[in-house]
């Protein structure tokens, strides 16, 4: 199904032309030693820099290592010796200054945090890079994008695409059943993803593709019909599960951006990340957040269902002082909240003029509103299917206190200027009322 979409030029009814820039993506039986060294031969390298850590090199990077020199591919080997490796600063300066500066390819080896290092390193230095996938645990393997943590905040840095992506299933599928189940989180999370991206649309006019919209949403059909056969491990099953992932990164590229990946679910599992950073906590996989906060966004979904707006009354709600909203936050983003406060004084999202105007359109439009969060997908489907493959469901199940969940429903809409539910609900003047719900239900 990715071959119709990847190396080529679309032109659209939404009027764009969508191109992705990725020119091979394989996910295939033994693609280490026939796929990628044919594409490496075929391309000419000089010079790899093998990227990886402890725990990819045994499960696959060795594998890599014994290829090339077999082939007699030149490559010089990094491997992050530290038991976690986060895409920080410090990660990124290492493999800066231990890459090999004559290398003509980085061959990154590994999933979510060394294809994130791999691809800002490399769009730095101005050199391609590539990846051999050893974990269906996120979206991001042909994303244009690297999610990193720079001053302690979990930010998008708009970088570049691999040039090709290297996937065996069969290593795949002997991925730790929490990473996998990190993936289907991620995967499902584009349900809100989508309704978040159509619900600015109807408010803000945002732009929207249905061309795209429609092929993320084949992807969430894809995972939600074979969720047993992932939860069972079945090669099959989980190559689907990962080349979802990899339509999901597409459209981003065919999008220019991460809207149709990446919604308040997305949001609040960066909040907890920073959080948990800040704080020197073990980190959880991205994905298990993104299933956690997908289904609270769900729920949101639903509260709006439920609501029967008195636009008069709302408008004449008092409007919290800019000072306020900056101590509010500060108390909940802690050491990364100045990004957070330059954000709000550059976007002014929350100002009385742009809140004024939401809520404008918001009147004209509620039916319109309203129907969407019925049509929505429910919670009750998201949370199924993460209890079938035993991930956790709640921010308690991974050690979110009840303060640090109700803050992230609160304020995780500060951290990117995108339209999504929260930011509705806090149009409304209900985002409280429904995190005290959600907190009721969760920490009773």
């Amino acid at each position: 199904m990715i071959e119709q979409y990847i190396a080529k030029s679309i032109a659209c009814a939404c009027g764009k032309t969508h191109r992705s820039r990725v020119e091979t993506i394989e996910i295939k039986p033994n693609v280490i030693e026939h796929e990628l060294i044919d594409f490496l031969k075929s391309k000419a390298y000089k010079k790899l820099t093998v990227v990886c850590d402890k725990n990819t090199y045994r499960v696959a990077a060795d594998r890599v290592c014994a290829t090339l020199e077999q082939s007699q591919i030149p490559f010089k080997l990094h491997m992050y010796q530290e038991d976690s490796v986060l895409p920080n600063e410090h990660f990124i300066g290492n493999l800066a200054m231990g890459m090999a500066l004559d290398s003509d390819l980085i061959l990154a080896v590994g999933s979510g945090t060394i294809n994130d290092i791999c691809r800002y390193v490399s769009a730095v230095a101005g050199k391609p890079y590539c990846i051999v996938g050893t974990a269906p645990s996120m979206d991001g393997y042909i994303s244009g994008g690297s999610a990193l943590i720079y001053n302690n905040l979990k930010l998008t840095f708009e970088t570049h695409t691999p040039t090709a992506v290297f996937l065996d299933p069969q290593i795949l599928s002997h991925a730790p059943k929490d990473m996998i189940a990190a993936g289907v989180g991620d995967l499902l999370g584009k349900i809100n993803c989508l309704t978040d991206w159509r619900l600015s649309q109807i408010v803000n006019g945002e732009w929207h593709c249905d061309f795209i919209s429609d092929i993320v949403d084949a992807a969430i059909q894809k995972v939600v019909t074979g969720s047993d056969q992932i939860a069972a491990g079945q090669d099959e099953a989980i190559a689907d599960l990962v080349e979802a992932l990899l339509l999901s990164g597409v459209c981003m590229d065919f999008a220019g951006n991460s809207r149709p990946a990446s919604g308040c679910e997305h949001h609040m599992s960066h909040f907890w990340e920073m959080r948990y950073l800040l704080e020197g906590r073990e980190a959880v996989f991205h994905g298990t957040k993104v299933g956690i906060g997908t289904v609270i966004a769900l729920r949101a979904y639903e509260y709006i269902a439920s609501l029967t707006p008195n636009f008069d009354r709302i408008k004449a709600l008092p409007h919290k002082p800019f000072d306020e909203w900056e101590q509010d936050v500060r108390g909940a983003f802690l050491g990364a909240s100045d990004e957070i406060v330059d954000l709000e004084r550059k976007s002014g999202k929350n100002s009385p003029e742009k809140l004024a105007a939401r809520l404008a359109s918001t009147e004209a439009n509620w039916q319109q509103i309203k129907a969407l969060a019925e049509q929505t997908v429910k919670s009750e489907l998201v949370y199924g299917i993460l209890k079938q493959l035993d991930a956790p469901t709640k921010p308690g199940e991974i050690g979110v206190e009840k303060e640090m969940a109700r803050q992230a429903i609160l304020y995780a809409k500060e951290i990117r200027d995108r339209y999504t539910v929260l930011q509705l609900l806090w149009d409304l003047g209900e985002l409280e009322r429904f995190a005290d719900q959600i907190i009721t239900d969760y920490y009773a």
